[in-house]
């Protein structure tokens, strides 16, 4: 009787634990890209909360007479007006565009709209116009020191107004929000049967939106501050301003106008942001 040969130890429990370890980091690695893509595309545009003097601060005031061209696209401005440029850093991205300083300087205090930057201010220098400048200081001086504050509610309360910009199409729409006087912080558009989207803030102080549908349009306006209005009926109209009876902020508002989010308004859903995919499993 022949002895049998011993039968070799399998590998079956080294290859179980093996297959087990590759499947859990191809999971690990498809969570993470996903996380990434709920980061990069869902995510909508942040408010824009740039730099602002909320507290007064030290700096120097120059001034000088030419604001027939401005960045924060204001149109064409009185010469004997009240205006503010600011430095490239307190400007930011048009974050104070259309919102007022209080300026004192060694002779007065006066308020000043900010419609500009001025690339070659550090911060700090605010450059002033004319009528601006002679109120707080002597004009032969050139430069004075002064402090500033941004003005929170500036009074008399405007009514908000949009103006649609020249060039803009059923693909591409840019609006400029008026009469807000505080800092905005978002800018929201709603086409019908659509749901809110957020819009981009560019450099030149529009509000930019690709695909924005057929109109007229509802915008919701924010400030800095938590205000919040709506504007029912905006039509897709290049050639003038659209003016409105609507006020951002101080006064009380019937529910139809109403700048308080409300559960009750259709105008207080949350804003999305288109994205060329969805990821379902994280970004709920």
């Amino acid at each position: 009787m022949h002895a049998r040969p011993p039968r070799r130890p399998g590998f079956r429990w080294i290859w179980a634990p093996l297959v087990g370890i590759v499947v859990f980091s191809l999971t690990v690695g498809v969570i993470r890209l996903q996380e990434t893509a709920c980061a990069a595309v869902a995510a909508p545009p942040a408010p824009d909360t740039g730099p602002a003097p909320l507290s007064a601060r030290w700096g120097t005031a120059a001034y000088h007479r030419d604001w027939s061209e401005v960045l924060c696209s204001l149109g064409d401005l009185s010469p004997s007006g009240y205006y503010v440029s600011l430095s490239e850093e307190e400007f930011g991205r048009a974050s104070l565009c259309g919102s007022y300083l209080e300026v004192a300087g060694p002779e007065g205090v006066v308020r000043v709209q900010v419609v500009d930057r001025c690339r070659a201010c550090a911060p700090g220098r605010l450059d002033l116009s004319e009528r601006a400048f002679s109120r707080i200081g002597d004009r032969r001086e050139g430069v004075v020191q002064v402090r500033y504050r941004l003005v929170h509610d500036p009074r008399p309360v405007p009514r908000l107004a949009v103006r649609v910009k020249p060039g803009s199409t059923r693909i591409w729409l840019a609006l400029l929000v008026l009469g807000h006087g505080n800092p905005i912080s978002r800018v929201e558009l709603r086409a019908a049967g659509r749901d809110w989207r957020a819009m981009r803030r560019g450099v030149d102080n529009h509000w930019v939106i690709s695909a924005p549908g057929d109109g007229p349009y509802r915008v919701r306006v924010t400030d800095r501050f938590g205000n919040r209005a709506v504007l029912r009926w905006v039509a897709f109209e290049t050639a003038a301003v659209q003016h409105s009876e609507v006020r951002l902020y101080g006064t009380f508002r019937r529910p139809g106008n109403s700048a308080l989010p409300s559960a009750r308004l259709p105008d207080s859903g949350p804003a999305t942001s288109p994205a060329p995919f969805k990821v379902t499993s994280l970004c709920s």
